[in-house]
């Protein structure tokens, strides 16, 4: 999040990097064997799984900029600044001041910035978290402090803070599952062994509503705040790898992997999908808090695609 191909690829791209891996698998050895099973996952694309990269937008959609870095993980758009755009990898933290036409390096360099969390309840808070990574700003992400925890790892790949209340945030820890803290991140609780691999989570209609993306273990869905999950079977394509909520819409969207590659969006909580035009492998994908209209993803290979409607079109930005 070990080596393989998805079936009819027409190009392989390695996600992320060798080092990931190792880490990775040290700490899945520690769980129980279902664990271990499902974090092959983990490994697969930590380590170097090729997953299948489709690209067959409609012509009309083009890039707006492209992104150099070696991966691509994670976006979030400034809750106060409707053209500032924050991208996440594993060297750094990169922020857009122009809508994501250009990129710049921020004070947050050479750390493992996987997972960005931006709570709305408080817009001086920042979280971002990753392989042995777990930093917090609280003015806006001018400065940033290591948190001190009491988790059993902090090899974090799922990142998400509850959007009413900032010091509520959830993690998924590989090899020792979900956990929970109301302090901002200091003391957790564990919640759940969590089904394999997760890459991304957001939390959706409710706060007791959780979205989970797990690679080829596809998307999970909790309704019991990350205590219990199910797999929305209903996604097309062979596994999914973004998730994001519009919280002013209440509309999912999920991006995909395999053959029907691609975005997709859900008005019924993950029961119905409609397929964008965007046809490609996606690995991050963030809704602007100021305009639900504005969605902006990232390819595998670092091409930047922004919508101002909704993601029917692409690169009119």
């Amino acid at each position: 999040m070990g080596s393989g191909r998805i079936p009819g690829a027409s190009k392989v791209t390695r996600l992320m990097n060798r080092k990931s891996k190792t880490r990775s698998h040290a700490r899945q050895q520690r769980g129980p064997l279902w664990l271990i099973a499902g974090g092959l996952v983990v490994l697969a694309l930590a380590g170097g799984l090729l997953w299948a990269s489709r690209n067959t937008t409609d012509q009309t959609d083009r890039p707006i900029s492209r992104l150099t870095t070696r991966d691509f993980h994670s976006l979030a758009f400034s809750l106060s600044e409707p053209e500032t755009i924050y991208f996440g990898h594993h060297n750094g933290l990169l922020v857009s001041r122009d809508g994501g036409h250009a990129w710049q390096s921020t004070t947050l360099d050479n750390v493992d910035a996987m997972a960005l969390a931006l709570p709305p309840a408080n817009p001086q808070v920042m979280y971002a978290a990753g392989h042995e990574v777990f930093f917090k700003s609280t003015d806006a992400g001018q400065t940033w402090q290591s948190v001190i925890t009491n988790l059993p790892g902090l090899d974090i790949h799922g990142f998400v803070a509850d959007p009413a209340n900032a010091e509520i945030v959830f993690a998924h820890v590989v090899g020792f599952g979900l956990w929970r803290s109301e302090d901002g991140g200091v003391t957790w609780t564990q919640l759940s062994p969590m089904p394999p691999a997760t890459f991304n989570l957001v939390i959706g209609e409710t706060t007791q509503t959780v979205y989970a993306t797990a690679g080829e273990a596809g998307l999970l869905h909790s309704v019991d705040g990350g205590g219990n999950w199910s797999r929305l079977s209903s996604l097309p394509g062979m596994g999914a790898i973004a998730v994001t909520f519009d919280p002013a819409r209440r509309r999912l969207y999920a991006t995909t992997l395999g053959d029907q590659a691609g975005l997709y969006i859900s008005a019924d909580g993950g029961a119905s999908w409609t397929e964008l035009s965007l046809k490609s492998t996606l690995l991050a994908v963030a809704i602007s808090p100021h305009d639900p209209n504005r969605v902006i993803v990232v390819s595998d290979r670092g091409e930047v695609y922004a919508s101002r409607d909704g993601g029917m079109s692409w690169g009119n930005d």
